[in-house]
């Protein structure tokens, strides 16, 4: 109903009122009135405001793309140690990891390794497990730095080092970075990326063969890797 249609309406019945006050005029009646309140008529004319949404879940879930608790990876790569002396220790990994925490990862890893040291040259086998936190990290995800740390365990098919034994602990800890190179999921950070980090390298056999057979071996790393989702 417009304003001017209940305007008119209420016009009608004043008039109507005071028409029938004249024809009975000896009772002396007063003419009924109607007070009309256009601006509450406006007012409940007017269309309900629109409800904006409230932001979308969505919008934490794409930050949450990596990195995200429960979230499954693969990685694979290869790292190269330097004892800075004679020896240069080659490895090619593959590795399944898991969020168990936002932010925080768990990976398991097995490696083939090469060793160039003095005396005999080797290879070996190992399996280590890893804790990595990234600790900081773009709002969309493109981007993480993270810390870690791990220990696994050696089998050479040669004593390494030269002088040691054919079994190894390797410890390590480390850093690096994550880099999206695949943002092909409307904007989560779910496809491929790029791993490179840096870490101490050490080899040792834990006493177990006495003092005289743990000569251990002592290195930076460097390493990349390529991560896809599960």
């Amino acid at each position: 109903m417009s304003v001017r249609t209940v305007v008119l309406a209420a016009g009608a019945l004043a008039g109507a009122g005071a028409c029938r006050a004249d024809e009975i005029g000896a009772w002396d009646l007063p003419a009924p009135t109607l007070t009309l309140n256009i601006a509450d008529a406006i007012s409940t004319m007017d269309p309900p405001a629109e409800e904006k949404p409230a932001a979308s879940a969505k919008v934490e879930e794409r930050s949450r793309g990596y990195g995200k608790t429960g979230s499954r990876w693969w990685t694979a790569g290869t790292a190269i140690a330097n004892d800075f002396h004679q020896a240069t220790d080659v490895n090619v990994h593959l590795a399944f990891s898991q969020f168990l925490a936002d932010d925080f990862e768990f990976a398991v890893e097995a490696a083939v390794w090469y060793f160039h040291q003095p005396g005999d040259d080797t290879g070996g086998v190992s399996g280590s497990m890893v804790f990595r936190w990234h600790f900081w990290h773009a709002d969309d995800y493109k981007w993480s730095v993270f810390a870690d740390a791990g220990i696994g365990m050696l089998g050479a098919f040669n004593n390494v080092p030269d002088g040691g034994t054919g079994f190894d602990f390797l410890p390590r800890i480390g850093g690096g970075f994550t880099w999206a190179l695949d943002d092909s999921v409307e904007g989560e950070s779910r496809g491929s990326r790029l791993m490179v980090g840096v870490r101490y390298h050490h080899i040792s056999n834990g006493r177990i063969g006495g003092d005289s057979r743990n000569p251990a071996r002592d290195g930076v790393a460097v390493y990349a890797a390529l991560v896809f989702p599960f």
